[in-house]
């Protein structure tokens, strides 16, 4: 059998749409999967997710969030809200290459930014207080008023990460010790500190290979805070809004409620693994939200956490089973119960493991949910097949074998028989009893495969190296199309109807044997494809420089494609699924959690 190419780029030429669709039309339904760096104003919480792209906001204390645009070309390192201007808001953060900084501005509450001041290096850390905003790089530390008018400050000390206004002085972690600036004149401490944090007169300064030291009078004298542990790393060291100081180490977690002369130790590193910062709404002291491995949490003893955001993870895969709604993401997977009432997934009350616990893959059939976890055994990249009977609630191990995977499949005709694609290794593997156990297929062709698309004569690998064909269950390939597959989908209506994914075209066959190429549908990367119960194709792309058309749309089978994205998909879109009824298209984004759209 010959397969053709045929480039027919007149006739199947990609037609752009007038505009993106408005952001109204999608909307982020969570899961709240990501942490991040906060910042507090009034009753208005800002969180900027490690990807640091853009910002998120809630004005109802975490139940719901919106998400901001994406940063014009930086990735954020800290933020920070004037306190007499909630919807006044600053990043700092690093401008692609060079090594130069920006601090970007919001007046909108974070939906926006525009950079109010670039700096030769990288900026660390944003602050608002005494009248003035701040800024601290390695030249020193900058001043500005409600973040604009920037100028660096005389005698400034280099090399400044984290800067901090306590009353009327400005302190200021600089060259891995202290500095303040009292009635206009700077001193310096041998302190060591890369982080400060205050309360009143109290400010409490922690280095990671420093130790933690507690000033009573704004940093005129210090004393080594000294406790229950052994490890001399400090993970984390802090005053909390409640007046605790509170110590993390590699031996645990511990509170003082009496400025360290009794400690207690907590169960927060099984809870929320390693914390990253703490921080409370002006009016709730001792309700306080914990940014940790796992997310952020709220918490009023570090005993007990609630899960409170934000919707920013990074969402790999999708699937319906019944009534559960399940994302896989880089940090485990989440349900929700369909319709989809609110941001909040399921949470058990322990955060998610952050390594080794990658979902690349899901696939449903029957009331089943096998998930493909992308961890590790030793230093071994190894693939855990996990099996679930109750729509995603719980998980069990049934099989592990080498790789990492991003597919996994039911075959239409043999529900007993599973396929899942692999890469860091030239092989794919099948099972024959429903994923309790899997046989390799190694094909030396092979490069890594994204995608395999199984109907009733055989299966389809997106692979690497290509576009292969398989009619024995992978004991034989056939290679189709040379170059990079992203995807490859069958119609379930019509298994002729193929469509495979490359990098940047789409190539299309309406008899299985004969592709033709779409070229130039997008200039992002292309991702992932979709097709809904009306023979409607949905395509993802992916943008790692700026906004990407998010969603494109094909009516005629993959023909001609139209953009179907908007800005609050725009980082770009890893997954995408069309609701069995066909009404709703859920797009799993790289750093917005998981948007709807209604279909009609």
């Amino acid at each position: 059998m010959r397969f053709v190419i045929t480039l027919l780029a007149a006739l199947l030429a990609v037609v752009p749409s007038a505009h993106a669709g408005p952001s109204t039309r999608w909307e982020n339904i969570g899961p709240n999967g990501a942490g991040g760096y906060m910042a507090f104003a009034r009753n208005l919480v800002y969180v900027l997710p490690g990807a640091g792209q853009q910002v998120f906001r809630s004005a109802d204390r975490g139940r719901t969030w919106r998400q901001g645009r994406l940063f014009p070309e930086m990735r954020g390192n800290a933020l920070a809200a004037d306190p007499a201007r909630p919807d006044t808001v600053l990043v700092a953060g690093a401008e692609g290459g060079g090594g130069a900084g920006s601090v970007l501005r919001s007046v909108d509450g974070g939906l926006s930014f525009s950079v109010a001041l670039r700096t030769p290096s990288e900026v660390q850390d944003v602050a608002f207080g005494g009248g003035f905003s701040y800024a601290a790089a390695a030249e020193g530390v900058y001043r500005g008023i409600g973040g604009q008018g920037w100028s660096l400050l005389p005698g400034s000390p280099a090399s400044a990460e984290d800067v901090h206004v306590v009353g009327p002085d400005l302190l200021v972690a600089a060259g891995g010790v202290v500095h303040v600036l009292r009635a206009g004149k700077w001193s310096v401490s041998d302190v060591p500190a890369d982080k400060i944090t205050s309360l009143g007169d109290v400010v409490v300064a922690r280095k990671f290979s420093g130790g933690v030291h507690l000033s009573s009078d704004r940093g005129v004298s210090w004393r080594a805070v000294s406790g229950p542990w052994k490890s001399t790393w400090i993970l984390y060291g802090g005053i909390t809004a409640n007046g605790w100081i509170q110590v993390q180490t590699l031996d645990g977690h511990f509170i003082s409620a009496d400025m360290g002369a009794t400690w207690k130790r907590t169960d927060a590193v099984a809870k929320v693994d390693v914390y990253t910062e703490i921080g409370s709404f002006p009016d709730l002291p001792d309700w306080q939200w914990v940014y940790g491995s796992g997310g952020v949490y709220a918490t009023a003893d570090h005993e007990h956490f609630k899960r409170v955001g934000v919707p920013g993870a990074h969402v790999l895969s999708l699937a319906v089973s019944g009534r559960s709604l399940i994302a896989g993401t880089m940090q485990g997977s989440y349900r929700t119960d369909l319709p989809v009432a609110a941001q909040e997934w399921d949470f058990d009350g322990t955060a998610p493991h952050a390594i080794g616990n990658r979902i690349g893959a899901l696939a449903a059939r029957d009331g089943i949910v096998l998930r493909g976890r992308n961890g590790y055994r030793g230093s071994q990249d190894t693939i855990f097949v996990e099996r679930s009977l109750d729509g995603g609630r719980t998980w069990v191990i049934t099989a592990e074998m080498p790789g990492n995977t991003r597919s996994l499949v039911f075959d239409p005709v043999l529900p007993s028989r599973v396929y899942l694609g692999a890469y860091l290794i030239n092989a794919f593997y099948v099972s024959l009893d429903g994923g309790a156990s899997f046989v390799p297929r190694v094909h030396a062709g092979l490069r890594g495969i994204r995608t395999i698309a199984a109907d009733p004569g055989g299966i389809w690998l997106a692979d690497a190296g290509g576009l292969y064909r398989s009619v024995d269950a992978g004991v034989t390939l056939r290679q189709v199309l040379p170059g990079r597959m992203n995807s490859v989908l069958v119609d379930p209506r019509d298994p002729r109807h193929v469509v495979a994914v490359g990098q940047n075209s789409v190539f299309v066959s309406f008899d299985g044997v004969a592709f033709v190429e779409v070229p130039g549908v997008s200039s992002e990367q292309l991702s992932t494809i979709a097709i809904g119960p009306d023979g409607v194709l949905y395509l993802g792309s992916i943008s790692f420089e700026g906004s990407s058309k998010g969603v494109l749309r094909s009516v005629n089978g993959g023909r001609s494609w139209t953009v179907f994205g908007g800005p609050d998909v725009e980082r770009g879109v890893e997954a995408l699924l069309v609701s069995p009824d066909g009404r709703t298209l859920y797009a799993g984004t790289v750093s917005g959690s998981v948007h709807r759209r209604s279909l009609g």
